[in-house]
């Protein structure tokens, strides 16, 4: 039994039950393993739970840069509005991206500390990444009079604001949210770029 196939389990467990309602037994159970052997690989829960939160970030992370390169010769406004539909897809059918929500948003509270910390990474990793394609559409005559790093900000802003939606009500109120959002949004950067 290797390690990655408890993490695989476990990070399903995860993503539907919260750190709190996942539970060892059913892990194993669902591995085809005694719980006992958990222990084998993983020092307990707290260890596999990290465990998963760190690989799910990193995975998602892959994740948001091949959509953003398979974007390819989409302008900015089409890239950034379909992350959108990307973000509402996996949440559906991807207990990574689930799980990952989840975590930015409602970590274990003994665990808030060392997951907090996972989550500004990758958010950090997530804006320099905007500003890097904001600078490469600015190279190409797009948003030539908008600052990069404060569209990629206020970007991450409007996304954080809508997918609390997705978390709380589901996918039309996600969806009214972007569809009153975006175009604001849009109106500023556009109003900024002729200046």
């Amino acid at each position: 039994m290797s390690s990655e196939k408890i993490r695989n389990v476990a990070l399903s467990h995860f993503a539907r039950h919260g750190y709190e309602g996942a539970s060892l037994s059913e892990i194993a159970k669902e591995t085809g393993i005694k719980k006992s052997t958990i222990y084998s690989h993983y020092k307990g829960k707290d260890d596999l739970f990290l465990t998963v939160v760190r690989y799910v970030f990193r995975l998602e992370r892959r994740n948001i840069l091949s959509y953003f390169q398979s974007s390819g010769q989409k302008s900015i406004k089409e890239k950034l509005l379909g992350f959108f539909d990307y973000i509402e897809d996996r949440f559906y059918q991807s207990d990574t991206a689930k799980l990952l929500l989840r975590m930015c948003f409602f970590p274990p509270w003994h665990f808030r500390g060392e997951v907090s910390k996972i989550v500004n990474a990758f958010i950090a990793r997530m804006q320099r990444l905007l500003v890097k394609l904001m600078k490469h559409h600015h190279k190409n005559g797009e948003l030539t009079g908008v600052d990069s790093y404060q569209a990629a900000l206020a970007y991450i802003t409007l996304v954080d604001g809508v997918v609390i939606e997705l978390l709380f009500t589901g996918k039309n109120e996600f969806f009214e949210r972007v569809n009153v959002s975006f175009p604001i949004y849009w109106r500023g950067l556009a109003s900024s770029d002729k200046e």
